[in-house]
């Protein structure tokens, strides 16, 4: 519970963030499952749906890794604060990555897809590609940060048998 709690408070922050930055990149590069042209809207909904899934497998990973039998259980208080630690470790890898984006993009070095150049202004294309390399390094960093935190705790328990 308190893995998805914080996934899904990481990607609503996240999402008004970007969302505020480049509404394009929900409005173009996401399915319309939200009519909304609203930032705040969009970054809510997007926020909660791209993140309450990852969110509950690892905290189901993590209640199986950090309280199985056999071995005393992991502190739940070290486990909630290596969880903000990945999360503010995804926050500065979107915020250099974002960076990264929006100057490879303003330099010309990285252009947007054909496809989404019809859909996007010329003044907004250099947004568009921080909030997308904002995105993919939060998703990167958080499936590895994740699996990394699940074989830390693993290892700091003895290896568990799983049940």
């Amino acid at each position: 519970m308190v893995s998805m709690a914080a996934a899904m408070a990481y990607g609503i922050i996240h999402d008004q963030i970007t969302a505020h930055l480049c509404v394009e990149y929900f409005t173009v590069a996401h399915p319309p499952l939200f009519h909304t042209q609203s930032p705040t809207v969009l970054a809510f909904c997007w926020g909660v749906l791209a993140t309450v899934g990852i969110g509950a497998v690892l905290g189901v990973i993590l209640a199986e890794v950090s309280q199985s039998e056999g071995l005393p259980s992991y502190p739940i208080l070290r486990l909630c604060r290596l969880i903000l630690i990945l999360l503010g470790t995804m926050a500065l890898a979107a915020f250099l990555a974002g960076v990264l984006g929006f100057e490879l993009s303003r330099y010309s070095l990285l252009s947007l897809p054909s496809a989404f150049s019809q859909f996007i202004s010329p003044s907004r294309r250099d947004r568009f590609m921080a909030v997308w390399f904002a995105h993919g390094a939060s998703y990167l960093t958080g499936l590895t940060g994740g699996t990394f935190l699940t074989l830390h705790i693993w290892n700091q328990r003895g290896r568990p048998e799983w049940h």
